[in-house]
């Protein structure tokens, strides 16, 4: 005769619906977030659809562990990675406090992009439950966790602190794993070409069917196809082209933002002050300001 085990969890509920504490968020753009939470004795489903999550145990998780798979227990200094699509069931112990970064698939292939130069369809994120990494661990609890982050002055500094996060999860053997080589897209002779026209023309308006033309293929494919080797589409890229050229106007030239606007490709300071805090999470004139105290 066969027995049925009894499931001797409670039914489990959402992250969300949980009776967590958060003491403290912060967006940095919309695909970057941190969070600080704590929270105990529940039975959780995580189900991860928005965005990949890095999770930090700051104390506690020593009773806490995943009751859909076999697995060890938590504990200070230990990490989970959830990537986007993946579901997992918890059992949380006593009194645990943890930091979340939140990143979308975009954002990490942009910097995977341009930090190691690969092709962003080869990067594949694994789902892994209680690893452990000192030097990923002293940049979180010794310098993003003493931050304030509600400090508008921090902006910067908690953007460039989260891409060191993310480069230095990315270098971590577990985590960096690249898929074979993928076919399609622009050849790189074609994307180094595209590329560099709008860096020598980003001043004035770049038409769609010029990137095109460069490529020979219709404006459709030739979309298609850069946002693959790219991850962001080209008027994404230009944006950010121009962006960087209006960080590097304001660190080296006195200049008016009207005048820096109209140099960099915008049509009017606001347009380029929308752009800007967008993109770098402060206005122009407030980082300007900042590089001169």
């Amino acid at each position: 005769m066969t027995v049925l085990m009894k499931d001797t969890h409670p039914k489990p509920i959402s992250f969300e619906q949980s009776r967590k504490i958060c003491f403290r968020q912060k967006s940095l753009s919309a695909g970057l977030s941190w969070a600080h939470y704590q929270n105990e004795d529940e039975h959780l489903v995580y189900d991860n659809q928005k965005q990949h999550t890095l999770s930090l145990y700051l104390s506690g998780g020593f009773q806490t562990h995943r009751t859909d798979i076999q697995s060890g227990f938590g504990a200070p200094g230990r990490f989970c990675l959830m990537p986007k699509g993946c579901e997992s069931r918890w059992q949380v112990g006593t009194v645990q406090q943890m930091m979340h970064l939140y990143f979308d698939e975009q954002y990490l292939k942009q910097l995977a992009l341009t930090t190691f130069d690969i092709d962003p369809r080869t990067l594949q994120l694994p789902e892994l439950t209680f690893f452990e990494s000192a030097g990923l661990e002293a940049m979180i609890r010794h310098q993003m966790a003493a931050v304030d982050w509600q400090a508008d002055e921090n902006q910067l500094l908690m953007e460039q602190l989260t891409n060191t996060i993310l480069v230095s999860m990315l270098q971590n053997q577990q985590i960096s794993q690249f898929s074979t080589k993928v076919k399609g897209g622009l050849a790189p002779r074609v994307q180094a070409q595209v590329c560099d026209f709008i860096h020598a023309n980003f001043q004035r308006q770049i038409f769609l069917a010029e990137l095109a033309q460069i490529a020979q293929l219709s404006e459709y494919h030739f979309c298609r196809m850069f946002k693959e080797n790219m991850a962001q589409t080209p008027q994404e890229y230009l944006t950010k082209v121009r962006i960087e050229q209006v960080k590097h106007l304001c660190q080296t030239t006195t200049s008016a933002l009207s005048e820096i606007a109209l140099r960099c490709g915008f049509a009017n300071q606001s347009h380029m002050g929308r752009y800007f805090k967008k993109l770098v999470g402060i206005s122009p004139s407030g980082y300007r300001k900042r590089l001169f105290e």
